[in-house]
């Protein structure tokens, strides 16, 4: 903690709300909290916690996605049977999809996000 105050951190009066640990501003904006080392989200209110746990839901979500992708890619790199092979591409086309989907899904809330910071 002491290391990242030096660095430029300010310690706030909010809490870790796993482990009680005073948080830390980082000279970005973002909360951490040093004795978990995992940057912390600060809601003001219960819609803006909905907002948060749905955006990381879908970033959980799309590591899941590129997880399979490079199972499917590991996979593909063994496989000499083409009809395993044609499964393995159709799979890969409907993950690629959808990881596109929940990547634009989350740049959306991003960008709405930084519209609302500016106002």
């Amino acid at each position: 903690m002491a290391q990242l105050i030096r660095a430029g951190a300010t310690l706030t009066s909010y809490t870790c709300p796993v482990c009680g640990t005073p948080l830390l501003r980082l000279k970005t904006g973002e909360y951490y909290c040093a004795n978990c080392d995992k940057p912390v989200v600060v809601v003001r209110s219960d819609a803006e916690e909905k907002e948060v746990m749905i955006r990381y839901g879908l970033m959980d979500i799309r590591d899941t996605l590129y997880e399979r992708l490079v199972m499917i890619n590991n996979e593909l790199k063994d496989t000499k049977d083409i009809d395993r092979i044609n499964d393995l591409v159709k799979s890969m086309i409907l993950l690629l999809d959808a990881y596109d989907r929940v990547t634009k899904i989350i740049s959306q809330g991003t960008t709405e996000e930084t519209k609302a910071q500016r106002k």
